[in-house]
C-alpha cells in the first residue's frame, strides 16, 4: 500500500491511498462469501448460488460493500502509516475500485491545529473595584422591604408614584401617523386598553413610567415623547421619537410595611442586622463578580494572541450546542419564534462565532496545561463533583454525578475541563 500525505485548508490534510490487488483480495473474498451465504435466487437453495451468477446479478452491490469493507481495513492503516492522528473524516474523495487492479482514494482527514502558544504569563489585567457601598445597601434594603408590600386601591386624590400598579389606556404615533399602521405586528408598542403594568424599572417603556407618575386616576397627558433605539426596535420606528398618549383608568397603591412588620417578616433583629447580611451578600457578589471579569479579559487577551484555523467539525459540534442552550434561554423568556425567524441570520452568524472562539481558547488551554504539567487530582474531581451535584435541582449525590459520567465515557472530558479550568486559574494567578 503507498500512501502519500498532503496538507490542505485549514485544519485538513490529505491522506492519497493506493492499494494493489492482492492486498484487497482477501476482503473482496469475505465479501463474495457473505453474499454467497445470504443470497437468495429463485432456482437456487440459499448458499448454493454460483458464484458467477452471484457476481453478474449483485454486481454494484458486490463493488459497493467490498469498497466500504477494504475502506475500513485500510483507512487506519493509512492514517498510522502516514503519522496523523485524525479528530474526524471530512470527505472521501477519488475512489477507484477494481477487484482485478486495486483500490485507491484520497481521505480528507481533520487534524489538530498548529500553533504558537500565545503568552500567557503576567498579562495585563485589570481588577474590579470590591468595595461595597452604603448607597448599594440601602438600595438592596429598600427592594428587600418593598418585597413584603402591600397593594391598596387609590382613593381620590391619590397620585402615582414608584411601586404603584397602574391600569391605563396608550396610543402610539409617529408624526401624526398611528403605529398601529406602521407596525401592525408589535402590538404591545402601538398601544392598548386596560394595559397593567408597574412602575418600576425594566417593567415598561421608560418614558411612559416616568409620565404615569404624579397622574390621577382618570387624567389625561398627549404627546409624551419615546425615543426607541436604533438596534433594538421594529425596523420602522428604529431610533424616531415617537408620541403617546396615556389615560390612567385606575391604580393600587403600594404600601410599604412598617419597620417592626418588616423586620418579622424577614425574621430579623434588627434593620442593621438586614443592612450586614445585605453587605455580606453584596461583597461574596463583588468577589465573583470580579473573577468573572478577569477571566473574560485573560481569554480575550489569548483570544488576541493566537488566531488560527480550527477543525470544522469541532465548531459544528460546539455551534449546534450553542443553539441548543440559545433555544433553552429564548423559551424560558418567552421570545417568540417568529423573532428567532427574523434575526435567524444573525444568530446562526453569532453561534458560529463563538463556537470557533470556544474550540479555539479550548486549545490554548489545553496547552498551557501541556507546557505546566497540569494535572487534575483525585481532590480536584472530587470537589468538582460536589459543585455539579449541588448544583442540580433534584436531590443529587457526587458519586450520582461520578457513575452518570463514567456510563456515558465523560469521564475523561471532564478531567480534561478542570485542567483547563486550572490552566486559566494559573493565567489569572500571574498576572500583572
Amino acid at each position: 500500500m503507498k500512501v502519500e500525505k498532503k496538507a490542505d485548508e485549514g485544519c485538513n490534510v490529505k491522506i492519497a491511498v493506493k492499494a494493489e490487488a492482492a492486498e484487497i483480495a482477501a476482503e473482496y473474498k469475505k465479501v463474495e462469501s457473505m453474499f454467497l451465504r445470504e443470497a437468495s435466487i429463485p432456482g437456487f437453495r440459499k448458499g448454493k448460488v454460483p458464484l458467477a451468477i452471484i457476481r453478474q446479478k449483485f454486481a454494484d452491490g458486490l463493488k459497493q460493500e467490498a469498497q466500504q469493507a477494504c475502506f475500513r481495513k485500510l483507512y487506519p492503516e493509512a492514517l498510522k502509516e502516514a503519522g496523523v492522528d485524525a479528530i474526524d473524516l471530512a470527505s472521501v474523495e477519488d475512489v477507484l475500485f477494481d477487484p482485478a487492479t486495486g483500490f485507491s482514494f484520497t481521505a480528507v482527514v481533520e487534524v489538530r491545529p498548529e500553533f504558537d502558544l500565545p503568552k500567557y504569563k503576567k498579562l495585563a489585567i485589570k481588577p474590579g473595584d470590591l468595595t461595597v457601598k452604603d448607597e448599594a445597601v440601602d438600595q438592596q434594603l429598600a427592594h428587600y422591604r418593598a418585597a413584603f408590600a402591600k397593594y391598596e386601591d387609590a382613593k381620590e386624590g391619590d397620585t402615582i408614584s414608584d411601586g404603584d400598579f397602574v391600569n391605563f389606556d396608550y396610543k402610539g404615533s409617529y408624526k401624526g401617523k398611528p403605529l398601529s399602521e406602521l407596525v401592525p405586528e408589535e402590538k404591545a408598542v402601538c398601544g392598548a386598553e386596560g394595559h397593567w403594568t408597574q412602575i418600576e424599572e425594566g417593567r415598561f417603556l421608560p418614558e411612559i413610567l416616568e409620565a404615569l407618575k404624579g397622574m390621577k386616576a382618570g387624567e389625561t397627558k398627549t404627546d409624551v415623547s419615546v425615543k426607541f433605539p436604533k438596534d433594538n426596535a421594529p425596523e420602522a420606528i428604529k431610533g424616531k421619537t415617537c408620541k403617546y398618549d396615556l389615560t390612567v383608568k385606575s391604580f393600587r397603591l403600594r404600601v410599604l410595611p412598617d419597620e417592626k412588620t418588616f423586620l418579622e417578616n424577614a425574621k430579623a433583629e434588627s434593620i442593621d442586622a438586614v443592612k450586614k447580611d445585605i453587605r455580606e451578600r453584596l461583597e461574596k457578589q463583588a468577589v465573583q463578580a470580579d473573577l468573572d471579569s478577569r477571566r473574560n479579559q485573560a481569554i480575550e487577551l489569548l483570544l488576541k494572541k493566537a488566531d488560527f484555523a480550527v477543525p470544522n467539525s469541532q465548531v459544528r459540534r460546539q455551534t449546534q450546542a450553542y443553539l441548543q442552550d440559545l433555544a433553552q434561554r429564548a423559551q424560558y423568556a418567552g421570545l417568540s419564534a417568529d423573532y428567532i425567524e427574523k434575526n435567524r441570520d444573525q444568530i446562526l452568524a453569532d453561534a458560529e462565532n463563538n463556537a470557533v472562539r470556544q474550540v479555539r481558547l479550548g486549545y490554548i488551554l489545553e496547552g498551557i496545561v501541556k507546557a505546566e504539567s497540569i494535572e487534575a487530582s483525585d481532590d480536584d474531581v472530587k470537589q468538582g463533583l460536589e459543585k455539579i451535584a449541588a448544583a442540580q435541582r433534584e436531590p443529587t449525590t457526587a458519586d450520582d454525578v461520578r457513575k452518570r459520567l463514567e456510563e456515558n465515557g465523560n469521564m475523561d472530558a471532564y478531567k480534561d475541563q478542570l485542567k483547563a479550568e486550572k490552566a486559566l486559574d494559573l493565567v489569572l494567578a500571574q498576572a500583572k
